[in-house]
């Protein structure tokens, strides 16, 4: 009934359409959709069958939910029951998640642990937020999730069940939870803390992503979102090195630094085991000058094996037994290339016969490696 119900709410989408338009408009808007042919495909019965019950289930939300109301479930990703229990808990979770992120700014976080936790215990009550399997023992998970410790002590005995917990309970039904209420709160107009300020209003991008990545040190976190998926290797990295940086800007000049390059430099850094894929990501995500793509143009020289091609004709570039050989549209070879072309290039090249026959025009798409050195 869950999908059902969000099935709906994104058809209609945020259009406020009358209790009476029901009908026309989800018509208007299944009109030659995958749904309507599928129907033509089965008998009379059948098809007034489905036709009532999405017609007969639409009207049962419209009669139980308010348009503004609507289109927070449709943003949230909710049916209409789940719609109701987050409305139930929205006033104290909005509080709790502006209480989150404000610890978070200031580095509390005991206090961000709490009302983190107080979120969850709110909204883990009910699907689709309800994790499964669901530990005894899931705050302290928890709690040792959000301070970047390692979990193989506390979740002996139950690998299995805590590792399933925390991808899908915490990495991805509480954020879910967490994002849900903010959409929530901004279509249905709520106003939170002592200041009476919209839920937008406050500092909101720190919980979501400190619950997602299992550490509460912004650094650590990015550096997590970006790619490098070691979670006790990242934390370590940024603090051996006291990174503090919060923009993606700033993490690739940090990438770039000489003191991160005298960290890297040492065998087992950030540790043994992660040795390889941090030195993988560091040169996928602030590669040198030369592994920059851009366009690179160049004129080569070529040895013709009969009459030079026409000026302007395309030609291909081909390794064959360790020789560049530039062939014609057609695929014979008819030339080649007078230089060290890189067989392992990266990049995409284009080539045609320059207004001296005795060279190609070379426009490169790539990093800095169409030659041999």
């Amino acid at each position: 009934m869950a999908t059902l119900d969000t099935a709906i709410l994104s058809l209609i989408g945020e259009a406020d359409v009358p209790d009476d338009q029901i009908e026309v408009a989800l018509d208007n808007i299944l009109q030659s959709s995958l749904w309507q042919r599928r129907l033509l495909r089965v008998d009379d019965a059948s098809r007034a069958a489905y036709r009532t019950t999405l017609l007969t289930r639409s009207r049962y939300i419209w009669a139980h939910s308010t348009a503004v109301r609507r289109r927070g479930y449709f943003l949230a990703g909710l049916g209409l029951e789940a719609g109701h229990a987050l409305d139930a808990i929205a006033p104290e979770a909005n509080n709790l998640l502006i209480l989150a992120n404000a610890a978070l700014a200031v580095s509390d976080d005991e206090a961000a642990i709490a009302a983190i936790t107080g979120i969850a215990e709110r909204v883990f009550g009910f699907y689709p937020f309800a994790p499964d399997p669901f530990p005894a023992n899931w705050r302290d998970i928890l709690r040792c999730w959000l301070l970047g410790q390692p979990l193989a002590a506390m979740v002996s005995g139950q690998e299995a069940d805590a590792l399933q917990f925390i991808e899908g309970g915490l990495v991805y039904r509480l954020p879910w939870a967490m994002e849900a209420l903010r959409v929530r709160a901004a279509a249905n107009g709520d106003v939170v803390g002592i200041f009476s300020l919209a839920l937008d209003d406050h500092e909101l991008g720190l919980a979501v992503p400190a619950v997602e990545t299992g550490t509460m040190n912004r650094a650590a976190s990015i550096l997590i979102q970006a790619g490098f998926n070691s979670r006790l290797a990242a934390i370590k990295a940024v603090t051996d090195t006291a990174a503090t940086f919060t923009t993606g800007a700033e993490l690739r000049a940090w990438l770039r630094s000489p003191d991160l390059a005298a960290w890297s430099s040492q065998p087992d850094w950030p540790t043994a085991e992660t040795r390889a894929i941090w030195l993988e990501f560091i040169q996928e995500f602030a590669p040198s000058d030369n592994r920059t793509w851009a366009r690179r143009d160049y004129l080569g020289n070529v040895q013709w094996f009969a009459a030079p091609a026409p000026a302007g004709t395309p030609v291909s570039l081909f390794h064959r037994n360790g020789q560049p050989l530039v062939l014609a549209p057609d695929g014979h070879a008819i030339g080649l290339l007078q230089h060290p072309l890189n067989p392992t290039r990266r990049g995409l090249v284009r080539a045609s016969v320059a207004l001296n026959v005795a060279q190609l025009n070379l426009s490169y798409l790539g990093p800095d490696d169409l030659w041999t050195v």
